[in-house]
C-alpha cells in the first residue's frame, strides 16, 4: 500500500509522525470537546482543572497534561482557543492565566447589559459596526502561538478548530489529521490554483476565525488556493464563529468525524475513498467528553429598537437549540453516569438507548458532559450558592462578553466540578498515556 502521507507530491510539509502514531494505534480512543461561551469559557477551565488534577493522582505524574491524556481535543470559538493552548502541550494552570489576562483586553471590561453596551456612545456605529476589535485578539493569540501552522509538530495530539465558512454555507471543522484528505495540499485542477491543505493554516487564523461571532467580531477571510492574496476576493474564503452551527458544542461533530470512515481517523489509504478507516465504536473504544460553558434558558423579548438585537437573540437561540440537539442524540447513544434534562417531553432519557427497539442493545461510544446551569432553581438544588440571584446579576453572570462575571464563575464551577468529575466516569480501561515525541 502507497504511503500517501509521505509519497504525495503535492505535500508541502511533512507530517507529524507522532500524530499519525497515536492515530493509527490499536487500543480506545479518548475525545474532549469543549463549548464557545466567550468570558464563560472560564467554567470549562474549573472542570479542565478537576480533570487533570484527577488523572495526575491516577498516573502519579504531577506533570502531566491533558494532551497526554486524550487523542483529540476540539473546540469551538472559545473552546478551540482553549483545545489549542491545552493541544500544544499547556496545562490548565497556565491556559487559565492566559484566559484571566486577555479575556479583559478582548471584551470591554463593563458589567452592563447588552442593550446599553449596543448603543452607549456609539450612535449609529453601534448599530452598523462589530462591537469589539478582533485585532485586540488576534494580537493577543499571536504572542502566544506566533506562526505555528496546523500541521505542527509541535501539537502534542489531535486537534480539531470549528468554524463556519459563511460564503459556502458549510462548517469546517479542520483537523490535524495527517490521514485527513485535505491534509495536504492537491494540485489545481483545469484553471483552478493548487489547494493549501489544512497543515498550511495557521493556527492564528483558525482560532481568530472560529471566535468572529457575527456582531461582536468581523468574519475572518483565510486563503483556500496557493495564489490568494489579501484582495483575492473570489479564492479566499470568509468564515465566522463555528456557533453559527449546531456545533457550538462540538462533542457530536467529533464523535461523527471519528466514527465516519470519510475523515479516515483509523488512518487507511485516503484513495479510494472506500479504503478510509474510522475509530472503532463502542462503549469500550470511545470515550467522550464534553465540557460546558454554562447554559440557561433563552427567552429574549421582542426588540423595537435595533435589528441588531434581534439577530443577537436569534444567535443566542440558534446555539441554544444546537446545543439540545447534541446533548439529545449523545445522551441517546450512550449510558452517561449523569444525565442531563433535555425537555419536559423527553425527561433526561435515562430510559432510552439509540437502537433499543430494533435489537441493538449496545452503547456506541462512553460519554460524559460537564456544565453549569445558570439558573437559580439548578444552582440552588446543586448547593452552588446559598442566596438567590437577582434578575440583573443573573444577566450578568450569563453575559458571555462580561470580564466582570469571571471570578464569580470560576468558584462557582469549581465546585460544581468537585461534585461532578468522578474517577469512575473515566473508565482504567481508557487508562494509557501517550509518550510525546515531535513528529
Amino acid at each position: 500500500m502507497t504511503d500517501a502521507l509521505t509519497d504525495a507530491p503535492d505535500a508541502v510539509m511533512p507530517h507529524p509522525a507522532h500524530i499519525a502514531a497515536r492515530f493509527r494505534a490499536p487500543g480506545p480512543k479518548r475525545i474532549l470537546a469543549l463549548d464557545g461561551g466567550g468570558v464563560r469559557g472560564i467554567v470549562s477551565l474549573a472542570f479542565l482543572a478537576e480533570i487533570e488534577a484527577m488523572l495526575r493522582a491516577r498516573f502519579r505524574k504531577p506533570d502531566l497534561v491533558l494532551s497526554d491524556y486524550f487523542d483529540l481535543i476540539g473546540g469551538t470559538s472559545v473552546g478551540a482557543m482553549i483545545a489549542t493552548l491545552l493541544a500544544l502541550g499547556k496545562d490548565v494552570a497556565y491556559v487559565r492565566a492566559r484566559f484571566e489576562a486577555w479575556a479583559p483586553r478582548i471584551f470591554e471590561a463593563r458589567g452592563d447589559g447588552f442593550l446599553s453596551r449596543m448603543f452607549r456612545g456609539r450612535g449609529l456605529r453601534g448599530i452598523t459596526s462589530h462591537l469589539f476589535n478582533a485585532s485586540v485578539l488576534r494580537g493577543l493569540v499571536q504572542q502566544e502561538l506566533f506562526d505555528t501552522r496546523l500541521g505542527s509538530g509541535d501539537l502534542r495530539t489531535g486537534l480539531v478548530i470549528v468554524t463556519k465558512r459563511i460564503d459556502t454555507g458549510s462548517v469546517w471543522p479542520v483537523v490535524n489529521n495527517p490521514y485527513h484528505p485535505y491534509f495536504i495540499g492537491r494540485a489545481g485542477i483545469g484553471n483552478q490554483p493548487p489547494r493549501k491543505g489544512n497543515g498550511e493554516y495557521r493556527l492564528l487564523d483558525l482560532i481568530r476565525a472560529s471566535t468572529a461571532a457575527p456582531l461582536y467580531f468581523s468574519p475572518k477571510r483565510i486563503g483556500i488556493f496557493e495564489s490568494d492574496r489579501a484582495d483575492d476576493g473570489g479564492l479566499a474564503g470568509t468564515f465566522v464563529d463555528g456557533a453559527v452551527s449546531p456545533h457550538n458544542n462540538p462533542a457530536l461533530l467529533l464523535f461523527m468525524m471519528a466514527g465516519l470512515s470519510g475523515f479516515n481517523f483509523g488512518g487507511g489509504e485516503p484513495e479510494p475513498r472506500g479504503n478510509r478507516k474510522p475509530w472503532k465504536l463502542g462503549a469500550d473504544n470511545l470515550l467522550l467528553i464534553s465540557v460546558g460553558t454554562g447554559t440557561h434558558d433563552h427567552k429574549a423579548s421582542r426588540s423595537t429598537v435595533s435589528a441588531a438585537l434581534d439577530a443577537a437573540y436569534a444567535l443566542e437561540g440558534m446555539i441554544s437549540d444546537g446545543q439540545q440537539l447534541v446533548l439529545t442524540m449523545l445522551q441517546w447513544m450512550s449510558m452517561p453516569t449523569r444525565n442531563w434534562h433535555i425537555d419536559r417531553m423527553c425527561g433526561d432519557l435515562c430510559h432510552d438507548l439509540l437502537g433499543d427497539g430494533a435489537g441493538l442493545r449496545q452503547p456506541l461510544l462512553t460519554f460524559e458532559r460537564y456544565d453549569l446551569v445558570l439558573e437559580n432553581q439548578w444552582l440552588k438544588t446543586e448547593g452552588l450558592i446559598s442566596e438567590v440571584l437577582s434578575d440583573q446579576e443573573l444577566a450578568r453572570m450569563r453575559d458571555f462578553t462580561n470580564p466582570g462575571a469571571i471570578a464569580w464563575l470560576a468558584e462557582v464551577a469549581a465546585r460544581a466540578a468537585k461534585a461532578q468529575v468522578r474517577p469512575e466516569q473515566l473508565p482504567r480501561s481508557f487508562d494509557h498515556v501517550f509518550s510525546f515525541s515531535p513528529g
